[in-house]
């Protein structure tokens, strides 16, 4: 229940913050983000499993581990935020980030953590979602634009992240269920 309390405290924030800049950003190309598909997106998602493969299916260990927590959450109104940690990480704080998570398109992780939030844009021609970065754990980060593939079965979510990075293509499959 505490963990419930700090999300809704940090989508609390992030919700005024990106409020505050929204008008910097292109609100109507916000207006239809949540129509058809991408409705169903609305909600809070857990994470259930994440799997990072190379293009050849060659499974890839990374700073996440393999059973990373987590919640995604996607509001009406074209918000987002997403929190994963490792659940195994030190205690210590290493500030540095990993070099595994440096792609084009994969935010970058801090001591087993990784933190954004921003608005959301919808493609339901190419069945993607697109995460406009307003905050981010990396400073880094801010300001870029993310963009997964998704579906939606019931009460499951899965997106799908492409990088592109020249040195390693991965791709990593997140499984979420909607938080009821």
């Amino acid at each position: 229940m505490r963990h419930r309390a700090v999300l809704v405290l940090l989508f609390a924030i992030s919700t005024a913050v990106s409020g505050s800049t929204r008008q910097r950003s292109a609100p109507t190309v916000l207006q239809g983000a949540i129509s058809g598909s991408g409705g169903q997106l609305v909600g809070t998602w857990r994470l259930i499993s994440r799997v990072v493969r190379l293009e050849d299916g060659t499974a890839v260990q990374e700073g996440l581990g393999t059973t990373p927590k987590g919640y995604l959450i996607y509001d009406s109104s074209g918000h987002m935020a997403v929190q994963l940690l490792r659940p195994d990480r030190p205690t210590a704080i290493d500030c540095s980030t990993s070099g595994s998570a440096q792609s084009d398109n994969s935010p970058q992780l801090l001591n087993g953590f990784e933190a954004y939030f921003g608005t959301y844009t919808i493609d339901e021609t190419n069945h993607t979602v697109t995460h406009h970065l307003e905050g981010a754990l990396a400073a880094a980060d801010v300001g870029r634009n993310l963009t997964r593939q998704f579906q939606v079965t019931g009460d499951k979510l899965t997106i799908v992240a492409r990088t592109s990075s020249p040195k390693e293509r991965q791709i990593r499959t997140l499984t979420w269920e909607r938080v009821r």
